[in-house]
């Protein structure tokens, strides 16, 4: 099965946001067998919408379009896909009734402009939107298939993994694919490369994807074996070879993000998190309580940006101050320390640093953090990270969850 993607947005084609749909469904089309021969961006022009369609509808036996499902007056693929189809928009009413319901559950009145939304072509199969009120559809055009999905990521990619993949697999297509996800954080791409390269070349039918970030390094490992229990076993044993390999520096052998690890062994310990922050303002206590049931073991935190507020908030001795800085190891463990006593916690997190542009020199040059682990541990770290003001605030929380998580996990070195 061949399909064409066609991703629908003027915001994607003068700069204002990244294609990030492409990738995604082409993954999904091959993880099922279905060959992507195009993919295209076009603006929010009915004309241009409709000869891009046509044409793909001639050459592909599946068409996925995202974007252009809302309600605004640039929301136009809906109406070109039903002439194009030769149908006539007519109001679904358990469509309606869907889409009314997601306004009551945030307390809202529909906006009678929503019900444009439950107009959908006739004999197009509705796909249920869980995180939002745009429903996908399925419409069936001679032999070719045509998804109209949301631009909206979240919202699209519920559609693909809950509908779109099951349905394809129904008509007969089988998994080709298995992938595994590795994520390491506190090793560069290159040293990552260089432990699991020579490894990989001993692993059969597999490809490994590096995939670097400010926050680390993940790995997806993809098996190709026809049969998706072979390529499930074979993804299964190259993935823990991988990850026996890179050690303490792998922390979750999944999706999951480092603050949810961070959470969930907190919780195995039945303990509460503190954390006090400078150089971060805040980020670090935003990814803990990003996390669904976060309250059960954060206490809380304190921005501690000036010195100021570190003593009368978080008891830093002005000594301490005077003698080695805001900026030391020092200042960074009586922050921890402090933030557990204020907060009466268990554990306290603490990071001081330069994150630039200016503040630096000879001795702290910019990019020096310094973390610290205080109450039911006592651990400290330097770091001096490369980039801009924002990465060096990104890359501290990191290695502060990670200085935590191995806190907890009773993981000794760097």
């Amino acid at each position: 099965m061949t399909a064409e993607i066609i991703v629908v947005g003027n915001e994607l084609l003068d700069g204002s946001r990244r294609d990030e749909h492409t990738a995604y469904l082409a993954a999904q089309m091959a993880a099922v067998g279905v060959t992507v021969e195009r993919s295209i961006l076009v603006p929010d022009d009915p004309a241009i919408i409709e000869a891009t369609m046509l044409r793909a509808l001639e050459a592909a036996d599946l068409v996925v379009t995202t974007g252009g499902l809302g309600v605004t007056s640039d929301d136009l693929t809906k109406q070109v896909a039903a002439r194009v189809c030769g149908r006539r928009l007519a109001l679904d009413e358990r469509a309606l009734s869907r889409v009314r319901e997601r306004f009551e559950e945030r307390g809202l009145a529909m906006p009678e402009i929503n019900v444009s939304q439950a107009m959908v072509p006739e004999g197009a199969r509705v796909i249920e939107n869980r995180h939002g009120t745009a429903p996908g559809l399925l419409i069936e055009h001679g032999e070719a298939l045509l998804f109209l999905l949301p631009g909206v990521g979240t919202e699209m990619r519920a559609m693909v993994e809950g509908y779109v993949v099951p349905f394809l697999e129904g008509r007969g297509l089988r998994r080709l694919t298995e992938e595994r996800l590795i994520r390491t954080t506190g090793l560069s791409e290159s040293r990552v490369a260089e432990i699991v390269g020579p490894l990989a070349r001993r692993i059969a039918r597999t490809e490994i994807a590096y995939l670097p970030s400010r926050s680390g390094v993940d790995l997806k490992v993809v098996s190709r074996i026809g049969a998706t229990e072979d390529a499930g076993r074979a993804a299964d044993e190259a993935a823990e070879r991988i990850a026996e390999a890179l050690g303490p520096f792998v922390y979750a052998r999944g999706p999951e993000a480092l603050e949810e690890i961070v959470g969930y062994l907190l919780s195995m310990a039945r303990l509460r998190l503190a954390v006090a922050e400078s150089c971060t303002a805040g980020r670090i206590g935003w990814r803990i309580t990003r996390v669904p049931g976060s309250s059960a073991y954060f206490a809380g935190g304190v921005i501690a940006y000036s010195d100021d507020v570190k003593r009368r908030a978080l008891g830093v001795r002005a000594e301490t101050l005077a003698s080695h800085g805001a900026v030391s190891e020092e200042t960074a463990r009586e922050m921890a320390a402090g933030a557990c006593a204020a907060a009466g916690a268990d554990v306290g997190l603490a990071v001081t640093g330069i994150a630039g542009p200016d503040g630096g020199s000879s001795e702290k040059p910019v990019g020096l953090v310094h973390i610290a682990v205080a109450g039911r541990f006592e651990r400290a770290q330097r770091h001096l990270f490369a980039g801009g003001r924002d990465a060096v605030r990104e890359q501290a929380a990191q290695a502060a969850l990670e200085l935590l998580r191995r806190a907890l996990l009773n993981i000794e070195g760097t």
